[in-house]
Parts: structure tokens; sequence; C-alpha cells
């Protein structure tokens, strides 16, 4: 059986000295392995290949069968590492706090140790029939120790 350990160790041997990094990674009882990147600015589909061809030359097909994919983290997947957020900065995003509360907020600014939202609601005072503006309230900083799940919001 491939273990996760080993596909871990040959993700991170590949993507050390990069600006891509591990996000989730995944290996099923039946060696279906399942690798999401991320990366500092972006990640394209050459980053995706080289990572794969990675993993797959350093296993032994004979040994062992597999089905490997490698994909970059999309938008509609969580944010888990404060590394992902600064190339969101001004973008909106729905957050639910372990509390249970939903925030819809924009991005203003990032640390090592916390993000910076402005926590946005809807104007009750907008007409019906017209985009709806949003209002901002005061900026608050959270930690993702109190964060159960970050998605960027998807406006077209």
């Amino acid at each position: 059986m491939i273990t996760k350990d080993k596909i871990l160790k040959l993700a991170e041997e590949h993507l050390l000295n990069t600006s891509q990094f591990l996000v989730d990674l995944s290996v099923s009882a039946d060696n279906k392995i399942m690798i999401y990147i991320d990366g500092d600015e972006s990640v394209s589909i050459d980053d995706c290949v080289d990572l794969s061809r990675h993993v797959e030359f350093s296993l032994d097909r004979e040994e062992e069968d597999f089905a490997l994919n490698v994909s970059s983290a999309g938008v509609d997947m969580p944010l888990k590492f404060i590394r992902q957020y600064p190339k969101y900065i001004g973008k909106n995003f729905e957050i639910v706090l372990n509390s249970g509360e939903k925030l819809w907020a924009r991005l203003q600014a990032v640390n090592e140790e916390n993000i910076e939202l402005v926590p946005l609601k809807k104007n009750p005072n907008a007409k019906k029939g017209t985009a709806k503006k949003l209002e901002e309230a005061e900026p608050i900083k959270l930690t993702l120790d109190q964060i159960a799940e970050s998605k960027i919001e998807i406006t077209f």
C-alpha cells in the first residue's frame, strides 16, 4: 500500500524552494492519490504536471498500481493556511467562525498571526431592483484558530 507519508515526503521534496506549497493530500485504500497545491502568486498547469511526474516517477507501478491526480487548490476550496491569503487582499470572503456565526467580509491585510477583515452587510436602504450596496463595519482581526471555514466569494 502506498502511504500518505511517502507521498507527503515526495511532494514536499519537490515543492521545496518553490513558490508552491501543499494544501491537501489524500491516499485512498485503493491507491487513488489526490494532491492539491497552491502558490504565493499562482499555480500553472505545468506546476501540477511537474509535481505529478516527480511523484509518478518516484513510485513503482510494477510494485503497486495507483491513480494520481495533482491539482491546484480551486477558488471553491476553503483556505487552510495563512500563506494562501495575501494574494486575495481586496477580495470578499464568506467565513464561518468556530461558533457557527457566518461573516461576509473583505480581506484587508494579512500577517503571520492573523487576517484583518472589513465585515460587510447589505444596506437595508438600497432600493428594490438596484444593485444592493454593501455597508462596511469596523475592521476585525481573526486568527486561523477562530475560523472553521473560509472561502473566497465568487462574483461574476
